[in-house]
């Protein structure tokens, strides 16, 4: 009885080697896609309103300046996962500093895409909706260090 177990368990062994060692096709790991929420088009429109309206506190490069926080990098990171309908609305009621509210729904959802592509999210295929009801679901993107500009 020993040696049938003894057999049982060596081949059994040897299966597990040979699984081990032979060809092995492996998955790659899946990827979340990080979603797209704007076009190249709308994010060239807010890169110009950009410089009109929000340079002179944030800094051509929107690296901030004084007090005035940056839109870039740590920026990321403080909206990671929020809902774009928040900063769409804080922008909308709060921005420019010295004139708030007074831009169109349009220029701040451009703003925002401007915003979206210089933190590394990439442009698709839809503009970004210039109401915050219509980016229910939008969440700022989970940017990477390699991702931020």
């Amino acid at each position: 009885m020993r040696g049938l177990q003894a057999k049982a368990r060596g081949a059994a062994l040897g299966a597990g080697l040979l699984a081990l060692t032979g060809p092995v096709a492996h998955a790659a790991p899946a990827r979340a896609a990080m979603p797209s929420y704007y076009t190249a088009a709308q994010a060239e429109r807010g890169a110009a309103a950009y410089q009109q309206f929000c340079a002179v506190c944030h800094g051509a490069d929107l690296g901030g300046a004084f007090d005035v926080p940056p839109l870039v990098g740590r920026f990321a990171a403080n909206w990671a996962g929020a809902p774009l309908g928040e900063l769409f609305d804080y922008m909308a009621k709060a921005m420019p500093l010295f004139a708030p509210g007074t831009l169109t729904p349009a220029q701040n959802a451009e703003l925002l895409a401007f915003v979206l592509r210089e933190n590394g999210a990439q442009a698709g295929s839809r503009e970004l909706p210039a109401t915050a009801v219509g980016m229910k679901g939008m969440f700022f993107p989970k940017m990477t260090s390699a991702s931020v500009k």
